[in-house]
């Protein structure tokens, strides 16, 4: 296991490999902290309401406690988050009353924001819990609008001020979470993919003849150096999601264990990315451009600097194309108490990402 440890010994000797590893993850969660806690109410609200029923007036009037409602069309919402005219948007599609009526689940609430620049979370647990009550109260009103209507009202005297109290500093916490989870993601695509640039060093200095010289194979020496690689990922992701838990104190969700296994395996499918991409480069210069131009487009689509969701249909379409996309929507699950069997699919995309990524850098190797 020579190469195995000489690799970790020139990785960690690297300060810059250092800053990308620890420092850039933890600095961005420094700050999305303190922006999270600058500010708690007041919000500008978009409202998109395309039922336009008692049940989504209602909600509308509950809305209202957290700041001021806009009233516009879905298609103004992309230019009013970007010009900040409203902090986030909540989109009400038609027939959301009767879904929640006849408990069919079709109609869902759809909210958009800019992650990261607005402390927007707490309405959107607000809205969760008005959808989640109301969906209570039909099944126990049996279809009766009567008793339905009046349920809502019953429970918006009673205990809807103090759920929503609740949630909000925990929701906060959340969204925090996962826009810092986002600069990880990022951290360990610009790590892997840097980190196996070793091995072109290794054929520039004349290192990679002088092991096969010495009798050790081929194949041998890529599974220490790959080992080595998923080694740096795990210890980066230990090191990261430990001091947002006992440092920062991040709600990482119930399970810290599940968000290292998401992580170690998204680890997996960067350092094959970086494999692939050391193996199709003739020289390091030519591995270096490789990863700033293949990393970046990557960060970006998957969500790590912003969401998905303000990013055009054709972007987002775009975006399952990349393992990063999988590994922000596994954290987010984990993050709102999802276990492992929860992310199976994401898990299971991400790992399907490594293995192409591994036969692309096993098909052909450039010799320099």
């Amino acid at each position: 296991m020579t190469i195995f440890f000489n690799n970790l010994k020139r990785i960690f000797r690297k300060k810059t490999n250092l800053i990308v590893m620890f420092v850039i993850p933890i600095a961005f969660t420094a700050i999305i902290g303190s922006l999270y806690s600058s500010a708690n109410t007041g919000f500008d609200i978009g409202f998109v309401n395309n039922d336009n029923t008692k049940l989504t007036s209602m909600l509308k009037e509950t809305l209202k406690a957290k700041g001021t409602i806009h009233e516009m069309k879905q298609d103004e919402i992309k230019n009013a988050i970007i010009d900040k005219t409203i902090d986030t948007a909540v989109v009400i599609p038609k027939g959301f009353t009767d879904s929640i009526l006849k408990n069919t689940g079709s109609g869902k609430i759809q909210m958009y924001g800019i992650k990261g620049m607005s402390n927007d979370s707490s309405i959107k647990y607000l809205v969760d819990s008005f959808t989640n009550a109301a969906i209570n109260i039909s099944v126990a009103s049996n279809g009766d609008s009567n008793k339905f209507y009046q349920g809502i009202k019953d429970y918006e005297k009673g205990d809807f001020a103090s759920k929503v109290s609740y949630t909000n500093g925990e929701s906060e916490k959340l969204q925090t979470s996962s826009s810092s989870l986002g600069f990880l993601v990022m951290s360990m695509i610009y790590l892997s993919t840097t980190v196996t640039t070793l091995i072109l060093k290794d054929k520039k200095s004349g290192t990679y003849n002088r092991i096969f010289a010495s009798g050790i194979k081929s194949g041998n020496y890529m599974v220490q150096c790959v080992l080595s690689f998923i080694v740096v990922n795990l210890i980066q992701t230990a090191g990261v999601l430990l001091v947002m838990k006992y440092v920062f104190h991040s709600d990482l969700g119930p399970s810290l264990i599940n968000l290292f296994v998401v992580f170690s395996v998204f680890g997996i499918a960067c350092v094959a990315l970086g494999v692939a991409i050391c193996n199709r480069s003739k020289t390091l210069k030519q591995a270096n451009a490789l990863v700033a131009l293949i990393s970046t487009p990557i960060a970006m689509l998957g969500g790590c600097f912003w969401p998905r969701a303000v990013m055009g249909s054709t972007l987002q379409n775009i975006s399952n194309f990349v393992p990063s996309t999988w590994a922000m929507k596994a954290s987010d699950k984990i993050l709102s108490g999802g276990s492992l069997i929860n992310v199976s699919q994401e898990l299971g995309v991400i790992m399907l990402f490594a293995v192409v990524f591994f036969i692309i850098s096993s098909t052909k190797t450039v010799k320099s």
